[in-house]
């Protein structure tokens, strides 16, 4: 048992100082830590930093302009004031320009999306009939007169 005890002994003590001996290639390094003063750092970071340009948009004078002005309605002799009306005549005729050019194109995916400002257009348009007065409704039945049968000749295009 004494022989068994000096044996482990041994081989632990053989162990052990053969693993704590330094390995060369580590000798040769030396770590040197450098302290940095942060303050200096944060300081540099706030000086680097840019600001955003903003660019200024150009006033327009003709647009205030028109706000006054009468609007003519395309396809009849007849002109209006009421900016409700005006709004509607102007979103209208984008919605036939862009129905325009998904005719000439033959664009399917152009007409799904006609839908959604369709949908908007009836709901525009039938909100003003209940706040617009009498003759402003005529005019604007006039003018929807005039584009139905423009659109249905575009229809018959396809």
């Amino acid at each position: 048992m004494k022989k068994n005890f000096l044996t482990a002994f041994i081989c632990v003590l053989l162990i052990g100082v053969t693993s704590c001996k330094k390995d060369p290639k580590t000798d040769k390094l030396e770590v040197v830590e450098e302290v940095q003063d942060s303050t200096q750092v944060a300081v540099e970071e706030v000086v680097e930093e840019k600001k955003p340009v903003v660019k200024k948009k150009k006033a327009t004078k003709k647009k205030k302009d028109n706000v006054d002005k009468p609007l003519r309605i395309p396809g009849t002799s007849e002109k209006t004031n009421n900016s409700y009306s005006k709004k509607y005549i102007k979103d209208y005729e984008k919605y036939v320009a862009n129905y325009k050019k998904a005719v000439e194109a033959h664009d399917m995916d152009s007409f799904l999306k006609l839908s959604s400002a369709s949908s908007d257009l009836s709901r525009q348009y039938t909100r003003l009939m209940s706040i617009l007065p009498g003759e402003e409704i005529e005019k604007l039945s006039k003018y929807m007169a005039v584009k139905s049968k423009q659109i249905n000749a575009l229809s018959e295009q396809m």
